[in-house]
């Protein structure tokens, strides 16, 4: 084509009076700017690692039939109501896994890789965008007080956060009814401006974390603890073991007994220190290690936290001991038979 122009233009150099009309609507023609190529549909969602760089891509989840597109709206329920049944909860981790979406995620990071940064960015805020309610909400339009609270580091692993919620279940015998408070579904994610939905700033504002546990859940505070995170890396994690202190409720340890040993559990009872824990946003590590060193400084945390994980060596001799009797995990135990949600 470029050859074309610069004959063309040449035969113009000429300015023969007859043709120069005509060589002047040919050389138009062909520097006419093409349409511009139509957008192409973005193929999923970019899959990071822990840094925040693309490693891949992942397909778009498939919204459940069964999860309904309007509720209450988050900000028409009460803060300390913002919960979830053990059973609902369940029901949405393993919606989330019977997808392609999943199966291309732990191909790309490895199934125990998979964090609730994951979850959040494929799937609940992609489910719940512009229903101004959380999953949750989307769940149970009757949301009620908070009989368990879930503390929990969103860069933990989901498989192993689904088998400790299950064994748990098991162990403290909790019936699937239990409503829960965890964070990442209980909370409306999407932020979108959405009727009825609250931003992220305006939930935290409303302090819910400090309501439920001041409230005494009646089955305490349970803390997961997955393999491939220090728990009490994150500050929110340190400051719920703070106001759960400050309430005086029960703390217990939650974990994958497939995934931990005792030598595994024995090393992390020392090895850390809830001084050291970051957060995002330099205002909120202020405004939480203040509130901590007004009520005594990060040692007596830290003695809790090895209390808490003492216990839990105990726990996982108990769930030792019951696969030598039963040949089975405890996590694999259906404690909600014939119920199609599990």
């Amino acid at each position: 084509m470029i050859y074309t122009i610069i004959r063309d233009l040449s035969l113009l150099t000429i300015r023969k009076d007859d043709n120069f009309r005509c060589e002047v609507t040919q050389v138009a023609s062909l520097l006419k700017p093409t349409e511009s190529p139509q957008p192409t549909t973005v193929p999923g969602i970019a899959i990071t690692n822990k840094y925040q760089h693309s490693i891949g891509m992942a397909p778009h989840a498939p919204r459940p039939a069964w999860l309904s597109t309007n509720g209450t709206g988050q900000a028409n329920v009460e803060s300390n109501c913002w919960s979830i049944s053990l059973e609902n909860w369940v029901r949405f981790v393993d919606a989330c896994i019977a997808t392609a979406t999943w199966s291309i995620l732990c191909e790309t990071k490895g199934e125990g890789n998979v964090n609730m940064y994951d979850i959040n960015l494929h799937f609940i805020k992609p489910w719940t965008n512009g229903t101004g309610c959380s999953i949750a909400c989307l769940m149970d339009n009757n949301q009620g007080p908070v009989d368990l609270m879930v503390s929990h580091a969103w860069a933990g692993s989901v498989i192993e956060s689904l088998a400790s919620i299950k064994t748990i279940t098991t162990m403290y015998l909790l019936p699937k009814e239990t409503r829960i408070f965890f964070d990442s579904v209980c909370l409306y994610q999407a932020d979108d401006g959405a009727i009825g939905g609250l931003t992220i700033p305006q939930q935290l504002a409303m302090k819910p974390f400090t309501t439920i546990i001041h409230q005494k859940p009646q089955h305490g505070m349970f803390i997961i603890h997955t393999t491939i995170y220090e728990v009490y890396e994150r500050l929110w994690c340190v400051h719920e073991v703070d106001e759960a202190i400050e309430a005086n409720i029960e703390i217990c340890g939650a974990f994958d007994p497939t995934s931990w040993n005792d030598k595994a559990l024995k090393s992390i009872v020392t090895s850390f220190s809830t001084r050291s824990a970051e957060c995002q946003g330099q205002s909120d590590k202020e405004m939480l290690t203040k509130l901590i060193n007004h009520r005594g400084g990060f040692e007596r945390l830290d003695i809790m936290v090895r209390e808490v994980r003492q216990n839990s060596i105990k726990d996982l001799e108990a769930a030792n001991l019951f696969e030598q009797l039963f040949s089975m995990s405890i996590s694999s135990v259906d404690s909600f038979d014939g119920n199609k949600g599990w």
